[in-house]
């Protein structure tokens, strides 16, 4: 009896390792259910103009049907979607409904391939980030897109006089300064932005295949996500060059290379923000045994508005690996 059970067991289990996506077998009704689904968000984001709202929610059925049957039916399914796009909508809806259809495939291929979701948020970000610097790039080429710096100059110029007949406090090379810091770190912001969205994205498609049993990536404890010594001397070295050009190495400051090293001193210095709240956290985790404690959020809410503090105790504990020496000294005592 015990060996029939034991038997009946390791099959039950070589079964399920065979399913890469889901626990249970989703039904061929719910498989049509979610593609009709897919072309109708489509349909709706068209004909309302709705675009952005439509694409977001469409990831998920269609990962669910990826999923589900594979690529022999997600592409038509995406053929049939373009179709649609291309008859009823703009090169913008295109655009935005072809990178979530993307950004479904990278979905499915990181639960196929058991990453976790750390790298889901950085890949869709990424991937929507280089998709938008492309599009952006060909719609200026094509002439779909026409920059007139003249006009943007003088637009700057208006708004900031008008500032400064509002507030007559208000230092107007300043405030220009800050335009200019904009323009440069642009990029930086850009990808902040799209790093949030998509981790509503993620957040989003997740909790809804999970109610599918589809196997869902894990993701780590914030606490225990470190960034290593080496990350502390690039970002040294990163910081001197970027000093050096803003001390006047370049007098151009909208140079290639200028702008290159702002823009990389400001994603690593949001790095070592986010390591500082992340060593905050494991610090509060060891000092507390409540695990429903407010000390997170509140944690959260200082490092927005004393971020230097968090990126100095980010850069100091990758440096010096604070958190692994207090669980060594820990295990000492």
């Amino acid at each position: 009896m015990d060996n029939n059970i034991s038997d009946l067991l390791t099959k039950e289990i070589a079964k399920a390792m065979l399913n890469r996506f889901f626990f249970k077998e989703p039904s061929n009704l719910k498989i049509f259910a979610y593609s009709v689904g897919y072309i109708l968000l489509i349909l709706l984001g068209t004909l309302l103009n709705i675009e952005i709202v439509a694409a977001f929610l469409s990831v998920f059925p269609l990962t669910y049907v990826l999923g589900a049957k594979g690529l022999k039916l997600y592409l038509p399914l995406i053929a049939s979607g373009g179709i649609i796009l291309a008859l009823l909508g703009s090169p913008v809806m295109m655009f935005w409904f072809g990178i979530h259809m993307v950004a479904a495939y990278i979905i499915y291929k990181t639960i196929d391939l058991r990453l976790s979701k750390l790298f889901l948020v950085v890949a869709i970000a990424t991937v929507l980030f280089l998709g938008i610097a492309i599009y952006v790039f060909l719609s200026i080429r094509l002439g779909n897109i026409t920059i007139d710096s003249k006009q943007i100059l003088e637009f700057i110029n208006n708004y900031v006089n008008s500032m400064v007949e509002m507030n007559q406090n208000v230092d107007k090379n300043l405030v220009l300064e800050s335009f200019s810091s904009i323009q440069r770190t642009f990029p930086v912001t850009l990808y902040i932005i799209l790093f949030v969205y998509s981790l509503i994205i993620v957040k989003y498609t997740l909790s809804l295949l999970a109610r599918e049993y589809v196997i869902i990536p894990a993701f780590p404890k914030f606490s225990r996500i470190s960034l290593s010594p080496k990350s502390g001397y690039i970002y040294i070295g990163v910081s001197l060059i970027t000093l050096l050009f803003e001390m006047g190495l370049d007098e151009n400051k909208y140079s290639f290379w200028n702008i290159l090293f702002q823009n990389i001193s400001g994603v690593l210095a949001l790095a070592f923000i986010l390591n500082g709240l992340f060593t905050a956290y494991f610090f509060i985790e060891q000092k507390t045994k409540n695990k429903a404690t407010i000390a997170k959020p509140i944690t959260f809410v200082l490092m927005l508005i004393f971020s230097p503090i968090f990126e100095l105790l980010g850069f100091i504990d990758s440096i010096f690996k604070l958190r692994e020496g207090y669980i060594i000294m820990k295990k000492g005592e």
